[in-house]
């Protein structure tokens, strides 16, 4: 996995985009509590992802929960990753290891309906904001001092 906080560029952009995904099994169930479930969902999760095109920086699980530090996805709403992740890994773990996990899920569902979520930057939000209000003011003071003042 990479470290994800490096700008990623392309032929016509640099930046970087990071979020925190957490996810809940439906019905809050303790389904990774089980060792091999946690190993196959961590497989499918990634094998997702590097069909999407996106950076799985860090991912780890809680006996009834999931988190995963994501990187590169900006070809994708949060709802479109978050659907696209969850809808994956939910189809395959319920066609391919069913025994594994009906005595905790039943139905047709693998992962609850919602999900948190909060983008994320090495820089703060306070610091960008500042950054935003004085650019301005440190352009002009700059054009002053170079233009006027010389």
């Amino acid at each position: 996995m990479k470290n994800g906080i490096e700008l990623v560029r392309t032929s016509s952009t640099v930046g970087e985009i990071n979020l925190h995904l957490q996810l809940t099994p439906a019905y809050r169930r303790d389904v990774f509590f089980d060792g091999q479930v946690k190993e196959l969902t961590k497989i499918y999760f990634l094998e997702k992802a590097k069909k999407l095109g996106i950076i799985i920086s860090a991912m780890d699980f809680g006996p009834d929960h999931f988190h995963a530090f994501i990187s590169n996805w900006k070809h994708y709403s949060v709802e479109k990753l978050a659907h696209d992740l969850k809808g994956f890994t939910s189809y395959v773990m319920r066609k391919h290891h069913w025994d594994l996990i009906k005595n905790k899920l039943w139905g047709d569902k693998f992962w609850s309906e919602g999900y948190f979520y909060r983008t994320v930057g090495v820089v703060t939000a306070d610091a960008v904001k500042y950054y935003v209000e004085i650019s301005f003011t440190l352009q002009v003071s700059i054009f002053h001092k170079i233009f006027i003042l010389y």
